[in-house]
């Protein structure tokens, strides 16, 4: 049953990621080309970066496509490990763990990174602390994930005493507090210029987390779908199989 869940998993990811780029490719596009406009106009030198660099043609075409279709396959397989995992141990359908495990990762490892440090356009941030500003957002994610999955475990541990809506609620009780403190410890970074348009901002801003919900949403909705449809199928399949042997 993994292996099929792996295949449904890395298949949804495929489909998601069509209809990302098509988002990505109408809306969020446009925002990039006029940020890129912007950081042309302004007083830094870009001649030596063109030269080596790939072309926005393929940046926004076959660049796009390829990058999430790497992503989102990832992360479908991922779903699909985590649904084996999980399968047995929690009692709602595969659907609901599909969603419930999307939803965990959308706000680990998305929600709680990009409010923190949220997405910025080309033009926002120096040249020189971008290295550091790397390092720091994948130290939130990486704490933010570490914080979600202690928070579960608990909630987990607390099954045999509470229903599954009390559950759930421990598991929210925990992590908010966490994630709170988590992003209070890590620095602030601001480095938007004065003079950027913060309607361009704002724009690019929305536009990377409506690719994102569409990425996640997408997931727990397709391969939540295509997991009920295996569980079910490999279900009657092992009773099928119980119920040939003792004939045999």
């Amino acid at each position: 049953m993994v292996q099929r869940l792996l295949l449904a998993g890395m298949l949804s990811g495929l489909l998601v990621a069509l209809f990302a780029f098509s988002f990505a490719r109408v809306y969020a596009e446009p925002t990039i080309e006029r940020a890129i406009s912007l950081e042309e106009r302004g007083t830094h030198e870009h001649e030596a970066a063109k030269a080596g660099a790939i072309s926005r043609s393929t940046q926004r075409n076959a660049g796009l496509l390829t990058g999430l279709a790497a992503y989102c396959t990832a992360l479908g397989g991922l779903l699909a490990i985590g649904l084996a995992c999980v399968h047995g141990r929690l009692s709602c359908r595969p659907q609901s763990a599909v969603w419930t495990l999307a939803s965990a990762g959308y706000v680990a490892l998305v929600l709680v990174p990009q409010l923190k440090y949220p997405a910025n356009p080309p033009g926002v941030g120096s040249a020189e602390t971008i290295a550091f500003r790397t390092e720091l957002y994948f130290v939130v994610i990486m704490a933010a994930a570490m914080c979600m999955a202690a928070s579960a475990w608990m909630a987990y541990r607390t099954r045999l005493r509470t229903g599954q809506a009390t559950m759930v609620l421990i598991g929210i009780g925990m992590f908010v507090p966490l994630a709170g403190l988590l992003m209070a410890m890590m620095p602030a970074i601001a480095e938007t210029p004065h003079d950027f348009p913060r309607g361009l901002l704002f724009e690019f801003r929305v536009h990377a987390a409506l690719l994102q919900l569409i990425v996640w949403g997408g997931l727990g909705a397709l391969f939540g779908q295509a997991a009920e449809y295996v569980v079910q199928r490999d279900s009657r399949m092992e009773g099928v199989a119980s119920h040939e042997i003792p004939n045999a």
